[in-house]
């Protein structure tokens, strides 16, 4: 690749520009890349980082459907205590969801939500 007036072009051999790599270079520089143990290594520290998010979400989510089921049964009367936990569950939800895609920070974010819209739930009428 060439400078040419402050453009890039790639060169054809000749006059000092790079022709493209060929098939040994290329061979060669993945060949250089590194240990194969390590990207299995790494493969396998994302999964448990999802998994470590995904279970606090499930376990909010579970608190909330409990929650939810316990006050109904006690509770004629339904107030901000049902909002509060329907807006928990949906978050520790989204939170599982997340956490299953590989978002651990977002999931992480949801989770808490999730709780702080639980415990909300726990103080109102």
């Amino acid at each position: 690749m060439a400078m040419n007036g402050g453009e890039q072009t790639w060169g054809q051999g000749g006059e000092g520009a790079p022709a493209h790599p060929g098939t040994d270079e290329l061979r060669a520089g993945f060949q250089g890349q590194p240990n194969p143990a390590l990207a299995k290594e790494r493969a396998q520290q994302a999964r448990w980082a999802r998994v470590a998010r995904m279970v606090p979400a499930v376990l909010v989510a579970l608190m909330c459907v409990s929650g939810v089921a316990s006050r109904l049964k006690s509770v004629a009367d339904t107030g901000g205590w049902t909002i509060a936990y329907g807006v928990g569950l949906g978050c520790a939800g989204l939170g599982v969801e997340l956490a299953r895609r590989g978002r651990t920070r977002w999931s992480y974010l949801a989770t808490m939500l999730g709780a702080m819209a639980m415990a909300t739930g726990k103080i109102l009428p």
